[in-house]
């Protein structure tokens, strides 16, 4: 099973479950229930200028990348300033908040695993009493953390083609960025910053954990299931358990993506590479 959607602006509505319990908030839900998900709920999210979300927990793990403009961010009762690039984690029943700073509307990613549930069904979401989101705070110190799950990394960190270690075999030409992952601290998903140079790909494989991948430049053409899609900035593909699926760079640019994982993947065997199989039953059968 797989999807292939696209992230439209008008797609942003107010989220049900935050009635009352935020100003200037949008959601646009890219991958979940309604997609054939049972892990993954991935979204963009959005607070306009001034806006802010009350303090909360949720019984899931919840991701986040910024992907444009400023937003005080609030967990554990710690602030951090964050901006475009930074990302963390908020664990299963940890308070949290946000509140947009600056001059135009913050916007991120989000990732929450275990998938939040419809609404309508049993709450996984609670609002702290009387609760006010932090208005201010330092910029984010990486040295600083103050025992919160907290990072950087952009584009501009990416190494020079020459000065990359491959990440696998069979993956020249492939930069991959670990940020949120169980050695990072979260343990229920992963998020990761993935660039192709123009011509790579990856031989058809499958997985034993859900897969989403959601465009930030260039353009790249995936294979799902055996159907072929040609995804850009703004596309958001997802790849079930079992689902068989390669990706290349048919662009003259790089690719980058923001790519997630849930569950967080066994020890071994993670990959199953179709080649690999394929010659593993000649062996076997002649």
């Amino acid at each position: 099973m797989h999807y292939f959607g696209k992230f439209q602006e008008s797609s942003l509505v107010a989220h049900p479950v935050f009635g009352g319990h935020s100003e200037g908030y949008t959601h646009a839900s890219l991958i979940a229930h309604n997609t054939g998900s049972v892990h993954t709920g991935l979204s963009i999210n959005e607070l306009a200028p001034g806006g802010g979300i009350a303090p909360h927990v949720h019984s899931f793990e919840e991701g986040f990348y910024l992907l444009s403009g400023e937003a005080v961010v609030s967990i554990n009762d710690q602030a951090y300033r964050l901006g475009s690039g930074d990302f963390g984690v908020a664990k299963v029943g940890a308070l949290h908040s946000w509140r947009q700073v600056g001059s135009v509307p913050v916007r991120w990613l989000q990732m929450a695993a275990p998938q939040p549930k419809p609404v309508g069904r049993e709450r996984d979401t609670f609002f702290q009493k009387g609760g006010v989101a932090a208005a201010d705070a330092r910029p984010l110190d990486l040295n600083d953390l103050r025992g919160n799950l907290l990072g950087h990394f952009d584009a501009g960190m990416i190494p020079p083609v020459a000065q990359r270690t491959n990440v696998a075999p069979g993956l020249e030409g492939v930069f991959l960025k670990w940020m949120i992952d169980e050695h990072f601290g979260a343990r229920h998903h992963r998020m990761l910053f993935i660039e192709y140079q123009p011509g790579v790909s990856i031989a058809l494989h499958d997985h034993t954990f859900e897969e989403a991948y959601f465009i930030l430049t260039g353009e790249v053409q995936g294979t799902m299931d055996g159907q072929t899609y040609l995804a850009k900035p703004g596309d958001v593909l997802w790849t079930s358990v079992g689902c068989v699926h390669t990706f290349v760079n048919v662009g003259t640019e790089p690719v980058r993506w923001l790519e997630t994982f849930a569950p967080i993947p066994p020890a071994e065997n993670v990959f199953r590479f179709m080649r690999d199989w394929d010659k593993r039953q000649k062996e076997l059968e002649g």
